[in-house]
């Protein structure tokens, strides 16, 4: 991820809590921003999780698409207003601008969407996933890039520490 990209993410995660938009934020681009010491070359892209509801979704499409963004699901370009017949098993929709990517998933092997909510807190007017649940969930998937943050994690733990321990900031 590039510095340009993490702005564009961040942006955009602002303007869908604007929006109303509800969504949290996991994986790697989550935890930088709650440790922003994790370096930007672990960072692929931006995963978000959203309630399973063709509504929220179909509202997500059309701001993303109003701002530039190309919406897919499974590659394939999107027809409105979404339905859930078409989304089901397919987990998430995938958006691409100048280079970034945000997952953005409606489906999740590992939490509910009531659950993943509960797990969230707000960093700097963004509703992240904490970095306990991240690093759990990083360590049941286990892919190698996974076990690369993980390992950077237990290096650098000491140093994510006065961040993880500030309360968190409110909308």
């Amino acid at each position: 991820m590039t510095a340009a990209h993490e702005r564009l993410y961040r942006r955009t995660l602002h303007q869908l809590v604007a929006a109303g938009v509800p969504f949290g934020v996991l994986g790697t681009f989550a935890l930088r921003q709650q440790c922003p010491t994790l370096p930007r070359h672990l960072v692929a892209d931006c995963d978000l999780l959203l309630p399973p509801d063709p509504m929220a979704l179909s509202h997500l499409t059309t701001l993303l698409q109003a701002d530039g963004w190309h919406v897919t699901l499974w590659e394939q370009p999107l027809v409105l207003p979404l339905r859930a017949a078409d989304l089901t098993g397919k987990y998430y929709l995938r958006a691409r601008r100048a280079g970034a990517v945000l997952d953005c998933a409606y489906e999740n092997d590992f939490l509910s969407w009531p659950d993943f909510r509960a797990e969230c807190q707000w960093h700097h007017g963004l509703p992240l996933l904490t970095p306990a649940a991240i690093l759990r969930q990083k360590a049941q998937v286990g892919r190698p890039t996974d076990l690369v943050v993980l390992r950077w994690w237990q290096r650098e733990a000491l140093a994510c520490a006065t961040i993880r321990s500030q309360p968190p900031t409110a909308p």
